[in-house]
């Protein structure tokens, strides 16, 4: 046949489905312009030059940036075959009329594979295009995110152009594979008639339901259950793919259930307004609940990441001012043979030599070690295979003496006799506490300042124990009951603040000051981390914003295919509904109702999964950053609340496209 016709067929077949046609195109495109992007990222001389970071942290970046690509990738697989099937169900009866007409399945293939080629090209050029114009863009987000001063000049990646061009050719050729199979193994008489076949009422799959609702009853209590960080990093993810498994169950099999029950209900079911609503909510969901359900989890998707990205964003400067109280850190193993007064002298020279004067200098001499909580409260060795990281404290030693310079306050200790703080257990005075098979007397519950100054930030998963013991003596004493610890050591903390105005070099001669020093000490600036910090987590910010929109787009194209969907079915319910006696008006708000359950049913569904999820979550954060409570929740509402607005204007606008279809006007 003559390959003109074949390219007309083609271009006149995407005419005449456009509406289904456009979209998917320009969500293809999105797709692909987000892949770009981050692909190009990882090549780009604004992040890594030659294999070395262009600044402090841009690895971290590289690598967020690199997981978030697979995950796209992952993604794009999916949605574009979901997309393709919806644009396919519209093709059927054009296919089948192919057929009717004498063209031969070779001849509809290569329609269709021109058809194939026309919408992949359209969606890689525009979408690689856009990427390349949006790469900078981005990089200046993100420079803007981890603080860094603009940059100037454009950066193309080449390595990623092609890797998104192979990639999104291999997903749009198993699209097209798949559609081909479907012809020749389709008859056209039934391609043609395949919007007219007859449909049985729906039965409930009772095996689905009963693995949906444990699924769900199980996924639920461990979210809520789950009170320990470390018990929260397995769990959350168990928990997730239970609740996807339950979400898919209870959609598919569930609503079909709560239908059949209502049914059986006769004084609920024989009523008009009922009788209509029930009878085809119950097709409605046949065909539907999986679409749903995936819009749910989509929707939980989007919530979870803008929730999760806002509390990064809002707590960042909170996290790095808990971590490092003071501008300028020094920390030393120290072995008892350098002084406070001599460690004290050494800063004083430093900032001396730098010509800078410092503030709020504190001076601290602990001993820190690792332990484990028994069940009964008691504190253990923490040895080598003797170890539980949902037990594991932080134990934090020191003498009266020590305890009262640093307060200033007047405590007395008799023999046997301990302060003691504790962040992970409640602490009553007058009550026996074990330590390391010896037992000792509560005297007083005791706050953490004396030392929250010093906590270690590279600690902060594990609750940390402050014990007060009388003297040097009972101190040591105590220690020899742990001979076989692994990290207890004695530590020296000297913390203080330097002016605002003061520069780099200036930091860097008292770093060389004091590592001069003849102690093995180390020396934190609180910029420099600062630094680090907004790089890791501005990393996971930009993906997890970048996912969040790739997600809220996948929901948008969800929710439009739905809604054409709809429309085709619904305007023959439509028909009936007004053959049968209804008036329009009663016909139009039966379907109405119906359709803004089933569409309203996943985001409240999604806005559940996310409030149930919350703690488990907040605690998984827990393990990166300090998560305020407060601050949490409010993210939750506002980000839940900001969703619904969006998703309840896109129900609007694709209902526009909906009511013409089912009436042929707007309603």
């Amino acid at each position: 046949m003559n390959h003109n016709l074949l390219g007309n067929l083609a271009l006149t077949g995407l005419k005449n489905n456009k509406k289904a046609v456009l979209p998917y195109i320009l969500a293809s495109a999105f797709t692909v312009m987000v892949f770009h992007i981050l692909v190009s990222l990882i090549d780009s001389k604004y992040i890594m030059r030659d294999g070395v970071a262009a600044f402090k942290g841009a690895n971290y970046i590289v690598r967020f940036v690199s997981i978030g690509s697979i995950v796209v990738g992952i993604f794009a697989m999916i949605f574009l075959f979901y997309g393709n099937q919806f644009v396919m169900k519209g093709y059927k009866k054009e296919i089948g009329l192919y057929g009717v007409l004498g063209l031969s399945r070779k001849n509809v293939s290569t329609v269709m594979a021109l058809e194939s080629l026309i919408i992949s090209a359209s969606s890689i050029v525009l979408g690689v295009v856009a990427g390349a114009f949006m790469n900078k863009l981005m990089v200046l987000w993100i420079y803007r995110i981890i603080k860094q001063p603009f940059v100037s000049g454009m950066d193309f990646s080449l390595r990623g152009t092609m890797l998104t061009v192979i990639f999104f050719a291999v997903v749009f050729g198993i699209c097209l594979i798949h559609n081909l199979l479907t012809v020749r193994l389709g008859n056209p008489i039934e391609l043609l008639k395949s919007d007219n076949i007859g449909e049985k009422e729906p039965k409930v799959k009772v095996v689905l339901l009963i693995i949906g609702a444990i699924a769900l009853l199980v996924g639920y209590k461990m979210a809520l259950s789950t009170d320990n960080t470390f018990v929260a990093l397995g769990n959350l993810f168990k928990a997730m793919i239970l609740v996807t498994i339950a979400t898919y169950a209870l959609f598919i099999a569930g609503s079909i259930f709560v239908l059949k029950m209502l049914k059986k209900n006769k004084n609920y079911y024989y009523k008009t307004k009922h009788f209509i609503s029930v009878s085809n909510l119950m097709y409605r969901m046949k065909h539907n609940a999986a679409g749903l359900a995936s819009i749910c989890i989509l929707s939980t998707g989007v919530i979870l990441l803008l929730v999760c990205s806002t509390a990064l964003f809002m707590l960042g400067e909170q996290n790095i001012n808990s971590m490092f109280r003071r501008d300028v850190v020094v920390r030393d193993i120290n072995d008892g043979d350098v002084t406070l007064d001599e460690y004290d002298a050494v800063v004083t020279k430093a900032v001396k030599e730098a010509g800078i004067s410092d503030s709020d200098r504190i001076v601290r001499k602990y001993y820190m070690d690792i332990c484990n909580v028994s069940a009964d409260g008691s504190i253990e060795c923490y040895t080598k295979g003797n170890y539980d990281f949902t037990s594991m404290r932080v134990l934090y030693v020191i003498t009266l003496d020590e305890y009262n310079l640093y307060t200033g306050e007047k405590e007395t200790l008799d023999a046997g006799e301990i302060l003691r703080y504790s962040a992970g257990a409640k602490v009553k005075a007058g009550e026996n506490f074990n330590i390391y098979g010896s037992d000792y007397k509560i005297k007083k519950k005791i706050s953490s300042k004396c030392l929250e100054e010093v906590f270690d930030p590279s600690m902060s998963l594990f609750d940390e124990e402050i014990i007060v013991v009388a003297d040097k003596t009972e101190k040591e004493k105590l220690l020899s009951q742990n001979p076989e610890s692994l990290v207890g050591f004695e530590q020296v903390y000297v913390g203080f603040n330097v002016p605002k105005d003061t520069s780099y070099e200036q930091i860097g001669i008292v770093k060389d000051t004091i590592l001069k020093a003849p102690f093995e000490a180390s020396v934190t600036y609180k910029e420099d981390e600062r630094s680090s910090f907004y790089s890791i987590y501005g990393g996971i910010f930009f993906v997890g914003i970048f996912l969040a929109a790739l997600f809220l787009i996948a929901t948008v194209m969800i929710i439009f295919y739905k809604q054409m969907s709809e429309g085709f079915e619904d305007k023959k319910r439509f028909e009936i509904l007004s053959n049968a006696g209804l008036s329009d008006k009663e016909a139009k708000g039966a379907i109405k109702s119906q359709v803004m359950l089933m569409f309203f049913l996943p985001v409240t569904t999604a806005i559940i999964h996310m409030i149930v999820a919350s703690k488990i979550i907040r605690l998984f954060l827990g393990m990166i950053l300090y998560v305020d409570t407060l601050t949490f929740n409010l993210a939750i509402i506002v980000v839940s609340l900001i969703f619904l607005g969006v998703y309840t204007l896109v129900y609007n606008i694709t209902s526009k496209q909906y009511y013409n279809i089912v009436y042929g006007k707007e309603a």
